[in-house]
């Protein structure tokens, strides 16, 4: 199988890309194919929602090239899902967010999950998403306050603020998972769940697991619920 993976931000450059994908690409079932493709226009990070509209409009123009191009499925890389209800709307093949991915597992095997993110600004539009999902009073969102750009500049403090913020919720929250909810912290999952002893996900890898599941199944998402668009004459 093909996936396409869009990196709906322009800000990481490209060694930061090669080191995405080689760690991505661990994870991958015999005979899969992962493309990394970042848009080219939109915003260098995703932390508000104005920042989702901006990314969602290129991000769109990359899925629909990619279903063109024969791809299996489409992964957009970014832990709150911008563009993906609307890229699922468009495609015919399975749209992949992994904040969802990350959901969905964090159900399977717990029940009350943190999720971190950047800065506090990010917390409404999260809140928003995972309302969708889980009920208040079974999730809680705690921010960083590293910006995303600056999440990778220094991994061992960004590691250090994470592991802190899930140990103070095990013990105020009395949760028994965590979500890294942004793709700047991705790879760094590991090393967190050995520091706090409780699950911790890595979208990235829930994005890419649940893609080439939901592939070898022949499923994607259901028209009744993202159906196709009307055909009309749109304008930026």
């Amino acid at each position: 199988m093909k996936i396409l993976w869009i990196v709906p931000i322009t800000g990481p450059d490209d060694a930061d890309l090669k080191m995405r994908a080689a760690f991505v690409n661990n994870y991958l079932f015999p005979g899969t194919e992962v493309v990394f493709r970042k848009v080219e226009r939109g915003t260098e990070s995703i932390e508000s929602r104005v920042d989702e509209m901006y990314a969602t409009l290129p991000v769109l123009d990359e899925a629909l090239k990619g279903e063109q191009e024969g791809f299996d499925a489409c992964i957009i890389a970014c832990a709150g899902d911008a563009g993906v209800a609307q890229a699922k709307e468009l495609l015919r093949i399975p749209v992949v967010g992994p904040g969802e991915s990350s959901i969905v597992i964090s159900q399977l095997i717990g029940r009350k999950v943190v999720f971190l993110t950047s800065l506090p600004e990010r917390i409404p539009s999260l809140e928003e998403k995972i309302l969708r999902h889980m009920p208040l009073g079974q999730f809680f969102i705690y921010p960083t306050n590293i910006p995303v750009v600056e999440l990778r500049k220094d991994t061992g403090s960004t590691i250090e603020a994470v592991t802190s913020i899930i140990r103070r919720s095990v013990e105020n929250n009395r949760v028994d998972t965590a979500i890294l909810c942004c793709l700047s912290m991705v790879g760094m999952a590991q090393e967190v769940q050995r520091r706090v002893n409780i699950p911790v996900i890595d979208p990235a890898l829930a994005a890419i697991e649940m893609a080439q599941i939901l592939v070898k199944m022949n499923l994607s998402h259901a028209k009744g619920v993202y159906p196709f668009p009307p055909d009309k004459k749109r304008f930026l």
